[in-house]
């Protein structure tokens, strides 16, 4: 065989693994496993960042659950924006593709906006695969220490 045709096949072979590898790479971040990962990554990530909006759209009630959700209001958003995430990172996460469940472990560190101190807590996400959508949701609020404070009522005395 002449040198040319030696060239020609090594490219045709090289240029057809690659096509086989690219469908297999495309084929994967349409699975399941990988739109769940993609999921916790994006909550992930937009937590770090101060990104609300983008963890709310993330953040859909059940069809079958009574639990409900804060609301997303300017107050509430105003609030959030006062909380700096300092890291945040997996414990641990699985999912089920079967059930079409998950549930990721976050450890957080965060901040207050007008304190040094950071705070460590533990976050567990509930998942939930809604295949309309082709996408993982949670139901599961934001960390109660994330909530907006109580109003006091202060009882101002006569005199």
């Amino acid at each position: 065989m002449s040198q040319a045709k030696n060239n020609v096949l090594f490219i045709s072979l090289v240029l057809f693994f690659l096509t086989l590898i690219t469908s297999c790479a495309e084929m994967d971040s349409h699975s399941e496993i990988s739109r769940f990962q993609n999921s916790e990554n994006v909550y992930r990530a937009s937590m770090r960042w101060g990104e609300w909006s983008n963890l709310f759209q993330l953040m859909r009630e059940r069809p079958d659950s009574t639990s409900k959700l804060t609301a997303l209001s300017e107050e509430y958003i105003t609030h959030l924006e006062g909380i700096k995430i300092k890291d945040i990172e997996v414990l641990n996460s699985n999912m089920s593709e079967k059930s079409g469940t998950g549930e990721t472990r976050f450890k957080i560190g965060y901040r207050l906006d007008n304190s040094l101190k950071i705070i460590p807590i533990k976050h567990t996400v509930s998942w939930w695969y809604q295949e309309e959508a082709n996408i993982w949701f949670t139901d599961t609020p934001l960390p109660k220490e994330f909530d907006l404070p109580k109003t006091k009522t202060i009882k101002l005395s006569p005199k």
